[in-house]
């Protein structure tokens, strides 16, 4: 009888596996559809031309932003060298699978441990993305366009499914993997795990010294993200450091960092969201609690959900304790912008929609067998919610198929074209001045420039340069002393467009086509023009 059980079970095994593939086919679909953008997203022209550079420091040798130090050399090495093979659009899309197949592995292990069954996986994931692209507070992102992070959360989330089995000592080295490609992606979540064990009670966790050689082995693997973290501001004097941090936290990224100085409306907008997220997540945290088993055994899939519920819970803590510190140094942001930073709000932004999903996958399951209409009701929210989010993704995208990297350029195709020319037209070490938020010219033309809003350095005494000379190109003072940005390059007039391609030992200049500048031509379209700047 015990061989006939036995080799029942392996069937039943052998037989789910196929299940399990489409199950994994399925999610990975899901991560298709919502990160499926024309290339390049938003952020890929940021880190693959990095990437790129990295491999090939010839190509768009002299651009500021490349020639930069590198924050990411674990991503860089990782995916660059393909850039000398392919193209920049291919390497992305190449970058993506890569990352949505390891999202997709981790995230189908991750889900099976609180919420098993068929097909849960692919509901869950539904879920998790539509709750981040809706709820996000500080603009965090999992799927959309291929860089470190992408990689990163797939580590945590394997991680957490190991935090989930109390299987304490995979857990250092899955987050110490995750900080080799983000060390703020994979320190947040090492903290926050780490939270989590010292909270367990001594039953539910191996004493440190039991992990001792598994923490250890997650240092040295987090290391090559740490090392370079630390030297982006190694050796700077305190007064350049701070003024980095202010400019980096207050004037670029607030809305990653410091979200209290948003627009009044912008803030009350993803305030109320994330609020509502948040009461999602209180509420079912206690109904979560008020429905497991009494004494919660820790191996059961509600002491699974438990532990992740606490984990969530600490990156909230992250998060209110950041809009605590900006609050009190309001009128201190040297002193707010030292550890604000950080990214305090990144983690809490993942967590919590990962959690909240999570918990309803478990409360679905729970009360199958006990209130079959409740569990019915829950079902169809969370099958008809995010599906309405994935066909509007979907609509949105057909309908205006642009790329989202080029989506604050004026005609794309005419952009595109002009960026052609300047690709197959001129030389290689060329140094263009291009619009303030041409932030694909690198990608699409293949030579450096001089300044855009989006190439901000990450090392801090040329995040002051780039700062310097943004102000310089495209803003001036107004009436009332402010400063204002121009509407475009062209409106400066050819008299001081001259003076700054002298500066800065400019070849050449893209701006649009009206009004025209009193420069030689070097192409036209009916919205872009390239002028040649006169050698001395």
């Amino acid at each position: 009888m015990a061989e006939r059980t036995d080799a029942g079970s392996v069937f039943r095994e052998s037989a789910g596996q196929p299940r399990k593939a489409l199950e994994f086919a399925l999610i990975f679909t899901v991560f298709f559809v919502v990160g499926g953008a024309p290339a390049p997203h938003v952020n890929e022209t940021y880190y693959l031309t990095k990437a790129k550079h990295y491999w090939q420091p010839d190509w768009c040798a002299g651009d500021p932003f490349l020639e930069s130090a590198d924050a990411q050399p674990v991503f860089y090495w990782s995916i660059g060298w393909l850039a000398s093979y392919f193209s920049l659009t291919t390497v992305a899309w190449i970058g993506r699978t890569a990352a949505w197949l390891v999202l997709a592995g981790a995230w189908q292990r991750l889900s099976s441990r609180v919420f098993p069954g068929p097909w849960r996986g692919v509901l869950s994931a539904m879920m998790f993305a539509s709750l981040i692209e809706r709820t996000n507070f500080a603009g965090e992102w999992v799927l959309g366009g291929v860089e470190g992070k992408c990689f990163a959360y797939a580590f945590v989330f394997w991680g957490l499914a190991a935090l989930a089995d109390q299987k304490w000592r995979a857990v250092w080295p899955w987050m110490g993997l995750a900080s080799a490609f983000h060390v703020l992606v994979g320190g947040w979540s090492t903290v926050a795990a780490g939270l989590v064990w010292v909270t367990r009670s001594r039953g539910e966790r191996p004493t440190f010294s039991s992990m001792l050689p598994s923490c250890i082995l997650g240092c040295a693997l987090a290391l090559p993200g740490l090392v370079p973290a630390i030297l982006l501001t190694y050796d700077v004097d305190a007064q350049t450091t701070a003024e980095a941090n202010t400019i980096y936290v207050f004037d670029r990224l607030p809305h990653h960092l410091a979200p209290l100085k948003l627009p009044l409306e912008e803030l009350l907008g993803k305030a109320a969201r994330y609020e509502i997220l948040l009461l999602a997540f209180v509420l079912l945290w206690l109904v979560c609690r008020r429905n497991m088993v009494e004494s919660c055994p820790a191996r059961t899939s509600a002491g699974k959900l438990d532990r992740l519920l606490c984990f969530a819970g600490w990156s909230v803590m992250f998060s209110g304790a950041a809009l605590g510190w900006q609050a009190i140094t309001w009128d201190h942001p040297v002193l707010a912008a030292r550890f604000l930073k950080y990214y305090w709000f990144r983690l809490g932004d993942i967590a919590v929609p990962l959690a909240v999903c999570l918990a309803v996958g478990w409360l679905i399951n729970h009360l199958i067998g006990r209130h079959p209409r409740w569990a019915a009701a829950l079902l169809l929210l969370a099958v008809a919610l995010p599906s309405w989010q994935l066909l509007t993704t979907s609509g949105a995208r057909y309908r205006d198929p642009c790329p989202p990297a080029d989506r604050r350029t004026r005609e794309v195709s005419a952009w595109q074209d002009a960026c052609e020319w300047a690709r197959t037209h001129t030389p290689q070490e060329s140094l263009f001045l291009v619009p303030r938020s041409a932030q694909s010219f690198n990608w699409n033309a293949h030579r450096p420039d001089l300044v855009t809003w989006k190439e901000v350095p990450q090392d801090a005494t040329a995040l002051l340069i780039w700062r310097e000379r943004l102000f310089d190109v495209f803003f001036h003072a107004n009436d009332a002393g402010q400063q204002v940005a121009f509407g475009s390059l062209a409106v400066q007039g050819s008299a001081r467009i001259g003076e700054l391609a002298k500066k800065y030992d400019i070849d050449y200049v893209v701006t649009q086509a009206y009004p025209p500048l009193d420069l030689p031509v070097a192409y036209s379209n009916a919205h872009y023009k390239i002028y040649s700047i006169p050698g001395p």
